[in-house]
C-alpha cells in the first residue's frame, strides 16, 4: 500500500494509461520497471488502479496473477488459462458477495477478436462452474475496444455456457471498458461501490 501511494499517484496512473494507448514503452518502463514486458506491466497497473477503486479492500498480491520482484514490481506474465486479475468482494450494502475477473489486453482490431473473444468467456464460464456464484462476472479492459468483441460479450448475457462436465451456465456478464473511461474513473475518484451498480444497469 505504501509503494502504491508513493509511486503510483493519480497523475502517474493517468499518464501511464495514456502511454499504454500510444505505446510509449520507454516512458512506461521508466515509470514502472524495465524488468517486465509491456503487457505484464499493463496488468500490474490495472490491478493497482482497481485496488484504489476498491478502496484498498482485500489482498492485492493475491488478486494479481503475476510474479513480482522483491521490490514488488512485476517480472513475469500471468499464468495461462486463468483470468489476469481476480478480485474477491465480500457482501455489503451495494453488492452481493462475488468475484470480479479482470481481463487486460493491448491487442486491437482483428488481433483482439482472435485473441480475446474465446478466452475471456471461457475463463468466466469455467470460474462460474467452479464457484457456483451467479454474481461472478468479468471486466474486459483495453486501450481499444473492437466493436465485434463488445457485441460478442454483450450477447453472452443470453447465451448458455457449457462446462467440461456439461454443467450449464445460462448466461454471463462481461463488461467492456476502455482506458479513456478508466482515466475518468481515476480523475473523479469513482469507487467500486458506485461502479457495481453502473455495470449492473449497463448489463
Amino acid at each position: 500500500s505504501k509503494l502504491i501511494d508513493r509511486k503510483f499517484t493519480k497523475p502517474i496512473l493517468i499518464e501511464l494509461l495514456e502511454c499504454f494507448k500510444t505505446r510509449n514503452d520507454a516512458r512506461i518502463q521508466e515509470l514502472v520497471t524495465d524488468e517486465a514486458d509491456i503487457p505484464t506491466i499493463f496488468e500490474y497497473i490495472l490491478a493497482i488502479i482497481w485496488f484504489k477503486v476498491s478502496e484498498k479492500r482485500g489482498n492485492i498480491l493475491e488478486f494479481m496473477k503475476l510474479s513480482l520482484e522483491a521490490n514488488l514490481l512485476p517480472k513475469s506474465h500471468a499464468v495461462g488459462g486463468l483470468a489476469d486479475i481476480v478480485y474477491e468482494y465480500e457482501a455489503c450494502e451495494e453488492y452481493p458477495k462475488h468475484s470480479l475477473l479482470i481481463e487486460a489486453t493491448l491487442t486491437d482490431g482483428k488481433t483482439q477478436r482472435r485473441a480475446e473473444m474465446e478466452p475471456v468467456s471461457r475463463h468466466l464460464g469455467e470460474y462460474r462452474v467452479k464457484s457456483g456464484n451467479p454474481f461472478d462476472y468479468s471486466l474486459f479492459i483495453s486501450t481499444y475496444l473492437d466493436k465485434n468483441v463488445i457485441s460478442d460479450f454483450r450477447y453472452r448475457k443470453n447465451m448458455p455456457y457449457y462446462g467440461i462436465g456439461d454443467e450449464k451456465i445460462p448466461g454471463m456478464k462481461i463488461i467492456s471498458l476502455d482506458t479513456d473511461t478508466l482515466k475518468i474513473i481515476i480523475k473523479k475518484s469513482i469507487k467500486y461501490r458506485y461502479l457495481y451498480g453502473v455495470f449492473d444497469s449497463y448489463h
